[in-house]
């Protein structure tokens, strides 16, 4: 088990984007979101697929998510947040697998391009400028070892979305699921 910290932080879209000039690199990300995940046996199970064995203990899981970024996929299993904190485990999943898997399209999704900026307290930022129906919307996170860790904002981060509900990626996906945004 692992533990996620991070800050999130909405972004004007109108604004200058200096992430872009300035980068550590940038990924083209989809992600899409499970439900009626199965533990059994030592294996995680969607849809009757044996997405991954596992033979530790999860607890507390509120959110299942797949990752496709390039050509590496990634299982991950959230908890529920509290504060900046979650619990956190992650799989890597054969790309074969993923493609092979019949109802992704029908999912909750999110896609996006993550850009990577360092800032002056060479804490590593993830920039997320969404896609599809989300075009246009900016999210900027940073992971921490502790909650209570110094960060130098940004001057272009904006309202401080970490203690509010409804901005996980989780939760956008199924907005636009669900039709609030079409």
């Amino acid at each position: 088990m692992g533990v996620e910290i991070e800050r999130r932080f909405l972004i004007d879209s109108r604004g200058e984007k200096p992430w872009r000039l300035v980068t550590e690199g940038k990924r083209e990300l989809f992600q899409c979101y499970l439900s009626d995940v199965i533990l059994e046996d030592n294996s995680i199970l969607w849809n009757g697929v044996e997405l991954v064995k596992e033979n530790r203990e999860i607890n507390d899981v509120k959110t299942w998510r797949l990752r496709r970024e390039d050509d590496s996929v990634w299982l991950t299993a959230k908890g529920k947040r509290d504060g900046a904190t979650a619990t956190e485990y992650e799989w890597e999943v054969p790309i074969t697998l993923f493609e092979s898997l019949q109802g992704i399209s029908d999912l909750p999704f999110t896609q996006k391009t993550r850009w990577l900026w360092r800032g002056e307290d060479q804490l590593l930022w993830e920039i997320d400028e969404f896609s599809n129906k989300l075009a246009g919307l900016i999210i900027a996170e940073v992971e921490l070892k502790s909650e209570d860790q110094e960060v130098m904002i940004p001057s272009w981060a904006g309202m401080e979305l970490t203690h509010m509900n409804g901005w996980s990626n989780a939760s956008l996906a199924m907005m636009i699921k669900d039709g609030e945004m079409n």
